[in-house]
């Protein structure tokens, strides 16, 4: 019986309560960005973009947008093509510099296109990455760059029905 080696695995960076404190506050800022397409809230989605943000989507639906209200603009032209739409994301991993950061977020997005013309309904159902970099400003931590790589999509039809959320959800969310 020969005996493997394994390769040294680097010590995960230090960990301190200011980079815990932020690695919370960024949490967070992911959760409301899924909150806020669940709920299809461009308010709150536009909250969460610094000033000169980028957000991109890679293949095979590429986007590449810059500033806020042009992020904002986009997105909500996404999802008014949809009937419903659901994402979530996993535990990420953070690290903190200071007043800028970085993430990765694996993440799931479920739903349904809406009928245009003559084209019927398809079902959207991917598995992804976000990479992100952050910047802090004002002690508030905001998008500075989110990238989406697809990792698998089907658009086959979905069964089931999409229920959209209503008004009750917005009067009962958690403020900011």
């Amino acid at each position: 019986m020969s005996s493997t080696t394994l390769p040294a695995i680097a010590a995960p960076p230090a960990r301190t309560a200011d980079t815990l404190s932020d690695g919370a506050a960024i949490m967070d800022l992911v959760a409301r960005f899924d909150d806020a397409v669940n709920r299809k809230d461009a308010i709150e989605f536009g909250r969460l973009w610094g000033e000169d943000a980028i957000w991109e989507i890679g293949e095979p639906m590429p986007l590449h947008v810059e500033g806020r209200a042009a992020i904002v603009e986009a997105w909500t032209q996404m999802v008014a093509s949809t009937d419903w739409l659901f994402r979530g994301s996993f535990m990420g991993l953070i690290d903190v510099t200071g007043d800028t950061a970085t993430g990765r977020w694996p993440c799931i997005e479920t739903g349904t296109f809406k009928a245009t013309g003559d084209v019927q309904a398809k079902g959207y159902d991917n598995r992804a990455l976000y990479e992100d970099r952050y910047v802090k400003r004002d002690g508030t931590w905001y998008f500075a760059h989110r990238r989406y790589l697809y990792l698998w999509l089907s658009n086959d039809a979905l069964p089931g029905s999409g229920i959209a959320l209503g008004e009750e959800i917005a009067a009962d969310r958690p403020s900011g």
